[in-house]
């Protein structure tokens, strides 16, 4: 059960969130898809700190960024689009964007892990407390 949930959070994250936020704010000048990349990218990380899930975030970030950047290679060709985002230009900006989400990702995941070792262990002294009492 936990490798097919590790398998379906590399699924989730083999979505190319960075190259469909930058689509979309070519498109229609909307901020939206950068929050809902960032919810879901964070929420992600949690849920791979809550299950100790290094390797899922790890390959699922790699997969991400790749797809986004084989994808923005292909619509570079417009030329319009390659002046929308200046000045910095849409290879640039999508760095940008994983190295943030890299940022918010590591935060997260560390925050689920505490979490994580906190939950654990209370289990484990309420365990031993109820062994005592017997």
């Amino acid at each position: 059960m936990k490798f097919f949930i590790k398998l379906c959070i590399i699924g989730l994250y083999s979505i190319p969130f960075a190259y469909l936020s930058l689509q979309k704010d070519y498109v229609s000048d909307s901020k939206v898809y950068y929050i809902i990349m960032f919810f879901v990218i964070v929420s992600l990380s949690y849920f791979c700190g809550l299950i100790r899930g290094d390797l899922p975030l790890i390959l699922g970030n790699i997969l991400s960024f790749s797809i986004s950047y084989f994808y923005n290679s292909l619509a570079m060709i417009d030329k319009k689009r390659a002046g929308f985002f200046t000045p910095v230009n849409p290879v640039e900006q999508l760095l940008l964007i994983t190295v943030i989400s890299l940022v918010l990702q590591l935060i997260f995941y560390n925050l689920a892990r505490k979490f994580a070792k906190g939950y654990i262990n209370s289990i484990k002294s309420n365990s031993t407390n109820k062994e005592k009492r017997v």
